[in-house]
C-alpha cells in the first residue's frame, strides 16, 4: 500500500469524523503542513507518526491500511505473505511486515520487523505500548536512558512515550516480532 493511498485513507477518516487538519496535527503533535502532506501523499510517515495519528483520530492502526468494507473474525497470514509496509522503510531501511491487517478491531497491531546491519539508526516515540520479541540477529536497543542488547528468544515490553532506538548488530539482520499496543485512554471504534 502506498503513501497516496494511506494518505488519502487519514483524511476520509478525519472528514468523517468532523475533525480539522489543526485539531488532529496538534493531537498527533504534528504540524498542520505535515498532516497536509501526509493526507495528500507527499511524504513516507514511520509507524510511529501514524499510531500517533490513529490515536488521535482514535481508530485502530489498521484504520489506514485495511481493504474496505472488512472485518473477519480472523485472519491468517502465511510465512511471507503479510503486507509490507514501507512506510518506515524509506526513512531508515527498516521492514514492516503486517501480519494481521485483515483485521481491523483490534487492540495491538503485530509485525515482523527486519532491521539490516546498514539501516540507519531509527529513534521514535508514540503512545500506547510496544513488545518486541527477537527471532534472529542482534538488537541493541535504546529506551529513555538505558541501552540494551537482544539477541534470539528475548522479549522486552516498554513504555512507547520514552525515545527509544534501535540497531542491528553484527553482520546479520536483526527480526523480531512487535506489537503496537493501542493506547487504553484512546478507546478505537467498535463493531456495530
Amino acid at each position: 500500500m502506498d503513501e497516496r493511498t494511506i494518505g488519502a485513507t487519514i483524511r476520509q477518516v478525519r472528514t468523517a469524523a468532523g475533525l480539522t487538519l489543526t485539531a488532529v496535527a496538534k493531537k498527533a503533535e504534528l504540524t498542520k503542513s505535515t498532516l497536509s502532506k501526509i493526507e495528500n501523499g507527499q511524504v513516507s510517515s514511520p509507524i510511529a507518526t501514524l499510531v500517533r495519528l490513529a490515536q488521535a483520530l482514535r481508530v485502530p492502526l489498521a484504520e489506514f491500511f485495511a481493504e474496505p468494507h472488512t472485518d473477519p473474525p480472523f485472519v491468517v497470514t502465511r510465512r511471507g505473505r503479510g503486507r509490507i509496509i514501507a512506510t518506515d522503510g524509506t526513512r531508515f531501511g527498516y521492514t514492516y511486515e503486517a501480519l494481521a491487517l485483515g483485521m481491523r478491531h483490534k487492540t495491538a497491531e503485530p509485525f515482523l520487523l527486519t532491521i539490516r546491519p546498514e539501516d540507519g539508526s531509527g529513534e521514535f516515540r508514540h503512545g500506547g505500548e510496544e513488545f518486541i520479541y527477537m527471532l534472529s540477529g542482534r538488537l541493541r536497543f535504546t529506551v529513555g536512558e538505558e541501552t540494551l542488547t537482544l539477541g534470539p528468544g528475548d522479549s522486552l515490553a516498554f513504555d512507547p512515550r520514552l525515545k527509544h532506538t534501535t540497531r542491528a548488530l553484527g553482520t546479520r539482520p536483526a527480526r523480531f516480532l512487535c506489537f503496537f499496543v493501542h493506547d487504553a485512554s484512546a478507546p478505537t471504534k467498535k463493531k456495530r
